[in-house]
Order: C-alpha cells, then sequence, then structure tokens
C-alpha cells in the first residue's frame, strides 16, 4: 500500500481533517497481532498531526488507538491543546500523535497485546475492527507532507499449530514461538525459546547472568557479565578454569603457566633520562632513573670498562659517562626473581663537517656545513656568524683564508685557502722568511719536482720531489741567503720556471 498525503488542506481556509487510509481486520483469528506501517513526514510542529483510529461499530464510533507510550514504537507526542498552556497550539491534537520532523522513511509498529497488558483497550477478541489514518492541519500551508507505506496486520493465524513448527499446539511447548526441537532447560514445561526464566532459578533470562544454570547469587568474580557457575574462565585471566591452579587472582594479574599470580611491577614504573656527552670526548654523559613504586631496587649499568651498580628505592643516576651503548639492568631485594632491563645510547655531539664549492667566473665560496647550532666563519678579515648549514660568500682576492668554528670549540675547526686562478702562483715573492708557497693552479699533480739554482743557473742549491697538499707545496727559506734564485717546477712532461727573491 502506497498512500500519500501532501498539501491535502491547502484549498481549505478552515482546516482539513482528512483519511489517509482506511483498512478492516478480523483480529479473533489472529495470535500476537501487531500493526505496522512505513511513514514518513514533515509536519508544522503541534499545529499538524497524524494519528491512528479504530471503530468496532462499522464506523460510527472513532476511538484513538494507543498513546505516546504504546509499545513498542509509536506516537512522537501526547501534547494536546489544553497542555499547551499559552502557546495555545496543537488545537487538532486529540492527545497521542505524530508531529514535527521525520523526513526518513520509519516503521511504525503497535503491539495488540502488549499494550492491552498496560491497560490499553483489547481489541484481540474483535471479529471486525476498523483501523483509519487521520491527518489534520490548521488552516494555514506550511510543512504538510505525509507519505505511509505498506500497512499490515501481522500474526498467526490460530489452528491446530499456530507457530507453524510441525509441533501441534496440544503438544507444543511453546505454542506461539517456532521450535522444532521442543528444547526446555529446566524442564518446567516451557520451552526455552519462550520461557522467560530458562533455569527457574527465580531470576528472568533477561537480568539472569546464567541463563541455564541455576544461580540465584548472581556471583560473578571477575565482573565480566558472566555469572562464576556459568563462566568458563571465573577470574578472567585467559585460563580456562579446567587449567588454573589459581582460579581467583585479581584483576590485572600477572600469571605463570599455571594460572597463578607472579609479582610484576607496571610496565611504566621506571623512567630513563639519558644525557649525552656536552662535546666531543668530554666523557660527561648521564643517565637518571626514577621508579613510581618505592621498593629496594638495584640498578647495574653494563657496556662501560667495568659494571656498576647503585641501590635505590625511587631514583638513581649514573654520570661521567663516555659516548656508547650501555644496558641497565633493575633487579629487586623483595623479589629474587624479577628483574627489568634497558637498551640505553650516550650520544655525543658530531664533528664540524664542511664542503666547499668555488665558483671562478662569479668569484663566491658555497659552503655546506653540519655538526653545529652556530658557525662562525673567517673569511680573509670579515667574520660572519649563521645558524643555517648552507651559505655562499664572496671571493674578492686572488688568495682566500677561510676559517670555520662551531659554537663548541670542541666540535674542530676547519682551515683552507682559496685561489681564484688557475696559474701556478708562487708567494710571498719576494720573501723574507719561512715557507715559500707554490700553489700548481691547472697543473693538478700529486707530486712535483723543485729544482732551485743560483742567478748563473749552474749551480743547484736543491734537487727534491715534494707531495702536493691542496695543490699545493712549500718549503722554508730560512737557510738561504738574501739573493736572486731560479726555481724549476717539473711535473711530468712539465717545466715551469720561475725567479725567486729572498729578501
Amino acid at each position: 500500500t502506497q498512500v500519500y498525503g501532501t498539501n491535502l488542506d491547502g484549498n481549505h481556509p478552515d482546516g482539513t481533517k482528512a483519511i489517509l487510509l482506511s483498512k478492516c481486520y478480523d483480529l479473533s483469528r489472529i495470535l500476537g497481532p501487531k500493526l505496522q506501517f512505513n511513514m514518513a513526514y514533515d509536519l508544522e510542529l503541534n499545529w499538524d498531526v497524524v494519528y491512528v483510529e479504530y471503530s468496532t461499530n462499522a464506523g460510527a464510533n472513532w476511538n484513538l488507538l494507543g498513546s505516546i507510550d504504546s509499545q513498542p514504537n509509536w506516537y512522537t507526542s501526547d501534547r494536546t491543546n489544553i497542555s499547551s498552556g499559552d502557546d495555545d497550539d496543537c488545537q487538532n491534537c486529540p492527545g497521542g500523535q505524530w508531529t514535527g520532523t521525520d523526513e526518513i522513511l520509519t516503521e511504525f509498529s503497535y503491539d495488540f497485546a502488549a499494550n492491552a497488558a498496560i491497560g490499553e483497550f483489547d481489541l484481540t477478541a474483535e471479529t471486525n475492527v476498523l483501523f483509519r489514518i487521520v491527518f489534520e492541519s490548521d488552516p494555514f500551508t506550511n510543512q504538510e507532507g505525509v507519505i505511509l507505506d505498506d500497512f499490515v496486520l501481522t500474526g498467526l493465524v490460530d489452528d491446530d499449530d499456530d507457530d507453524n513448527d510441525g509441533i501441534l499446539d496440544i503438544n507444543d511447548n511453546c505454542l506461539l514461538v517456532s521450535n522444532a526441537d521442543q528444547a526446555d532447560n529446566d524442564n518446567d514445561g516451557a520451552g526455552d525459546l519462550c520461557d522467560p526464566d530458562d533455569d527457574n532459578d527465580g531470576i528472568l533470562d533477561l537480568e539472569d547472568n546464567c541463563p541455564f544454570t541455576a544461580n540465584t547469587d548472581q556471583a560473578d568474580f571477575d565482573g565480566d557479565g558472566i555469572g562464576d557457575v556459568c563462566d568458563i574462565d571465573v577470574d578472567n585471566d585467559g585460563l580456562t578454569n579446567a587449567m588454573d591452579t589459581c582460579p581467583s587472582t585479581p584483576p590485572g594479574a600477572t600469571i605463570d603457566v599455571t594460572g597463578c599470580e607472579v609479582f610484576s611491577l607496571p610496565f611504566n614504573n621506571f623512567s630513563v633520562l639519558t644525557k649525552g656527552e656536552s662535546c666531543i670526548v668530554s666523557n660527561n654523559g648521564s643517565v637518571e632513573i626514577n621508579a613510581t613504586a618505592n621498593f629496594n631496587y638495584t640498578a647495574t649499568l653494563t657496556g662501560g670498562s667495568a659494571p656498576i651498580a647503585n641501590e635505590f628505592t625511587d631514583m638513581t643516576s649514573f654520570g661521567d659517562l663516555e659516548a656508547g651503548d650501555y644496558t641497565i639492568c633493575i633487579t629487586l631485594a623483595e623479589n629474587a626473581d624479577y628483574e627489568s632491563c634497558f637498551d640505553i645510547n650516550i650520544a655525543e655531539p658530531e664533528g664540524l663537517s664542511v664542503s666547499s664549492k668555488v665558483s671562478s667566473l662569479e668569484s663566491k665560496v658555497s659552503l655546506d656545513l653540519s655538526g653545529g647550532k652556530e658557525y662562525f666563519i673567517t673569511l680573509n678579515d670579515e667574520v660572519f656568524v649563521t645558524s643555517d648549514s648552507k651559505i655562499t660568500l664572496p671571493l674578492k682576492l686572488a688568495e682566500n683564508k677561510l676559517s670555520i668554528q662551531t659554537d663548541k670549540l670542541c666540535q674542530g675547526e676547519h682551515e683552507e685557502t682559496i685561489f681564484l686562478s688557475n696559474e701556478v702562483l708562487i708567494y710571498p715573492n719576494p720573501i723574507e722568511g719561512g715557507d715559500l708557497t707554490i700553489f700548481l693552479g691547472n697543473l693538478k699533480k700529486n707530486t712535483v719536482e723543485l729544482y732551485l739554482f743560483g742567478t748563473s743557473g749552474k749551480s743547484v742549491i736543491f734537487k727534491k720531489p715534494f707531495t702536493v697538499t691542496n695543490n699545493s707545496v712549500k718549503f722554508n727559506v730560512d737557510r738561504l741567503s738574501t739573493g736572486i734564485y731560479i726555481l724549476n717546477i717539473r711535473a711530468d712532461d712539465t717545466l715551469l720556471t720561475y725567479k725567486i727573491i729572498r729578501k
């Protein structure tokens, strides 16, 4: 059945009372009758309403079916015009109705037997009952939509086998509930499916924590909602009663394989705080242990040169630790079998690391920095401070002296000389003393031979191979007397000649 009631009073200025549906039934032949239908509505709250009426005299008189308390799912409102007070609304309300907004199609159901038991008029013996659904609205067209679908009466036909389970009513221990097996746990003549107390212990199945085993005391040791007499794990420790040597261990207890409690501490009983070395090889790392529960603990630290043991009750610490991996194991004087171990690491700061990339065309150097929080850079006579890991600086000279440190001197210092020329450079020249530096430019050799001659070019002062470092070689001129010298640089098949002045 599909019935639609939409804007039914749009043309009636005095309001409307519309009959949306009317059906007649013989309830005397139906066991456990229930009236059901689907409905959705969008009604102006308290001004427009829908309700159900019945008549047992062919429509001569009509009565409201049910109330807001009717079971299992009936009206949404019991408001009347009198109860509305100063609001003076619900002028069409009979005192039991649907009103408001419920735009989702919903099943509504009325159980005749259940509602007769709570004092409503008993229609189950009536041979001719007429039902109708009534829609009423006020004079104003506003939210007047109603949809009905599938208006049906359900129940069992009263015959020799009312529940159609193959067992005749005269032999059936559940007349209205199909139960071909006729199971009757307490042998009281009422089948389990229709017996409200299947173990006959005086506690209804809905409230009984063991509905098939008599237990008037409702004892439930572990509080899991299953009575002890039917609970296969009374203490809820994960071990069945048949295997549990200690069936009454307290909730949350740690057990052994027999189900008996063993000593344990919460997983978060200990907090372990480590502090790394303040600088490389400073050997001042530390670890602190705090305990929530006070016992006589012994903490043993291993991983260093020798084990260290500290006794404590709530807090202890180990200091002057070098960087590395350690293990701390905690034992208790109160329980010789208890041990809890932690693996820890004492860290140390990184060393300073610098990677430089020179652009000769742009006269710039790009630096990649790591190991520090802050970097102090000296380039020639200028000082730069940065916390960034990358920085690009200008190169203003042919020879540029670069020095880098962090905020911690122990992280080391980086120094290098950056040449912008691709040619061989010899400096300082003239030279008063100390080291003469020869920058090899494009030669890019690992070793070179240096020949030093007097001005005649015949007397050899020295002839010696030199290892190239940072594309440069150096030799000391302090033993040379003042004057002019000829320097030959030989690298494989390349021979370069320069004049050196010792002042």
